[in-house]
């Protein structure tokens, strides 16, 4: 059987981003870090051009890295540099892009957005993840392996911003040399998700809603018998396909655990007014080193209080304010939580999703997901 998925451990996300600029103005600051390898073979075409750089994009600890200012100031963005704190903002209409040298926060309107490899000073220019300086303005970027070539498209009226900036990683390398394939989450809709693990296992999470069932499932986790999270007759399951629905998760009146070809799945409680704990629950899943928290139909538990501690990366919280908690307290929840990326889901009983209603889950690293958008998923390097 394919291996399968998650559960508490290492560390996270990040999808490759960075934004940042040149040094401008005399800005000192020493150029690279150790283990940079430049690579000269690396070419970019920006809107059908191809760009020269009077220093060249980088290869660091797997990541693409490029000169920011060079590309921004192309789309007409105006880009500052403060040396004090070696600080690079660039603003393009209404985005306000900003990014600390060696840090790996930085943010676009002033939403939080993570960086696995951080913005670094060469011969007094900004290199910045290739992703991130792509779509921080609502570009996109396609990456040719073949012959290491960046093809970046941004149009001059498009200001972007945090939900279109770099949260998707190319599973074809644009942020990496060797184009790895990537583990990806699937948001069906409602509170349905699909995981796809780098050596393609598949597990299915409370089956119900939208589209994307076409993987046979190697696991499926149903969170409890409500008819919105169990249809399990959407799945067509490999022959050794591993089911865990609330039954077995709650089987002899614990929370159990389960390691699945090294996929590590714990049970933890779900409840509210509408959801029995003896009955309900929520897993954490750890796969190929990202740890996911998928609440399933829930309200504040106290086993949120401890979860903090395990650095999540990401977490699926309901919000729909009916039959689960509502957006402030999922807002509580998240922040209690501190995973790297929250995402709303269950936001609007009925539908498959109201982005209007998501837009105002207004938490620090939200992450925004359309029913039948797929992300690439990752923990960030050195973790």
């Amino acid at each position: 059987m394919k291996k399968v998925i998650m559960v508490l451990l290492a560390f996270v996300c990040a999808f490759s981003l960075g934004a940042a600029a040149l040094a401008a103005g005399g800005a000192g600051g020493a150029g690279g870090a150790g283990g940079v390898g430049t690579s000269e073979d690396v070419t970019v075409i920006l809107n059908g051009e191809e760009l020269e750089f009077d220093v060249p994009p980088q290869i660091l600890n797997g990541r693409t890295l490029v000169p920011l200012r060079a590309i921004f100031e192309k789309v007409g963005a105006v880009v500052d540099w403060e040396g004090g704190t070696q600080t690079v903002t660039a603003t393009k209409g209404g985005t306000v892009v900003v990014l600390v040298i060696d840090d790996v926060f930085p943010t676009i309107n002033g939403v939080v957005v993570e960086i696995d490899q951080p913005g670094i000073l060469v011969d007094s220019r900004t290199l910045a993840p290739l992703r991130f300086v792509a779509e921080a303005f609502g570009g996109d970027v396609e990456w040719d392996p073949d012959s290491w070539t960046a093809t970046i498209s941004i149009d001059a009226g498009t200001d972007g911003g945090a939900d279109s900036a770099a949260i998707v990683v190319d599973s074809e390398g644009a942020d990496g040399a060797a184009g790895a394939v990537m583990t990806k989450l699937l948001y069906q809709g409602h509170g349905s998700f699909r995981i796809t693990a780098e050596d393609g296992t598949v597990i299915y999470i409370d089956p119900y809603a939208g589209e994307g069932y076409d993987l046979p499932a190697d696991i499926i986790l149903v969170t409890h018998q409500h008819g919105d999270h169990n249809q399990l007759d959407l799945v067509t399951q490999n022959p050794d396909c591993v089911v865990i629905q609330n039954f077995e998760a709650l089987e002899g009146g614990k929370h159990n655990s389960f390691d699945i070809s090294g996929i590590k799945i714990v049970a933890v409680t779900a409840e509210n007014s509408n959801h029995n704990p003896a009955e309900c629950v929520g897993f954490l899943i750890t796969v190929d080193g990202v740890k996911i928290y998928a609440a399933g139909d829930t309200s504040k538990t106290a086993d949120m209080e401890t979860f903090a501690a395990m650095a999540l990366d990401y977490a699926l919280l309901p919000c729909d304010g009916i039959y689960n908690m509502g957006l402030e307290e999922a807002a509580e929840c998240a922040a209690l939580i501190g995973a790297r990326h929250s995402i709303p889901m269950h936001v609007k009983p009925g539908e498959l999703f109201d982005r209007e209603l998501a837009e105002q889950f207004d938490v620090i690293g939200r992450l925004i997901i359309e029913p039948g958008e797929e992300i690439d998923i990752y923990y960030p390097a050195g973790a």
